[in-house]
């Protein structure tokens, strides 16, 4: 999934925990879906600052 997706459904999640009408297996999935995501994120942003990095040493 890219970043911009990734980053709405983290927002879509976000908005499911926070009111409160989910279950507790349902907030627990969700949670992990998050989670992963979260990861995935990190990992394209970290990368994208690397590819910065080397451009201006360039």
């Amino acid at each position: 999934m890219d970043f911009e997706k990734s980053l709405k459904r983290l927002d879509e999640i976000i908005a499911k925990l926070e009111n409160n009408e989910t279950s507790l297996e349902e907030s627990i999935e969700i949670y992990r879906e998050g989670a992963a995501l979260l990861g995935s994120c990190r990992k394209q942003l970290e990368q994208a600052e690397l590819l910065v990095t080397v451009a201006e040493e360039e």
